[in-house]
């Protein structure tokens, strides 16, 4: 016997929690990790933001892992970089993005990776990623590494809402170059930097 779709709810096939979608984009996470293809690029933010922005509706009211996705609850410069994955996954889906959406986009260019400029000298990464506000910069190294911390954050419930990672927040920090700290990268920022050298082009 299948299941009866009724009301509001929609029809999904095998996921069906916030936990199974949180597997879903580690598993996408291990693909992009391998190689930073676009295809990957695009799964995994589109996961990252509709468990973010959709599935906390499947988590009960007071559920931690449903508390610490509510907006409110998050500092800013978290606000700030969900806006980013935001501008990605409309851009990316849609394309054209409604009246709305372009007066909210906070991304001002793309960066395909192979281009020789500014951001690329100063990062020596063949990867794609975004300028902000003209001072910040996202790798999709980075960003995929700034949403993996945010999710096992989320769904840690060891860990209060009131705790939010503070390694997480000086990761995001470092990616304003106008007003990065002087000192050791952070390690959040780090990861994976090595696999950005050899990016799979196929």
């Amino acid at each position: 016997m299948g299941k009866v779709i009724a009301d509001r709810e929609g029809p999904v096939f095998g996921i069906d929690s916030s936990v199974a979608m949180f597997e879903k984009l580690k598993h996408e996470s291990s693909r992009l990790q391998k190689r930073w293809h676009p295809y990957d690029a695009f799964n995994f933010l589109v996961t990252a933001w509709h468990l973010f922005e959709d599935w906390t509706k499947s988590d009960d009211h007071k559920a931690l892992c449903r508390m610490k996705r509510h907006r409110r609850r998050l500092p800013d410069d978290m606000n700030f970089t969900l806006g980013i994955v935001r501008d990605l996954v409309n851009g990316s889906k849609h394309f054209q993005l409604t009246p709305d959406a372009a007066a909210k986009r906070r991304v001002g260019e793309v960066h395909t990776g192979d281009e020789v400029g500014w951001y690329e000298y100063y990062y020596h990464e063949d990867l794609p990623g975004v300028t902000v506000e003209d001072h910040w910069y996202f790798s999709i190294r980075v960003l995929h590494n700034l949403m993996m911390r945010y999710f096992e954050w989320v769904f840690d419930d060891s860990t209060p809402v009131k705790d939010f990672p503070c390694d997480l927040l000086d990761a995001i920090l470092y990616c304003n170059i106008a007003k990065r700290p002087d000192g050791t990268s952070p390690a959040i920022w780090l990861l994976g930097i090595d696999s950005a050298y050899d990016r799979a082009t196929q």
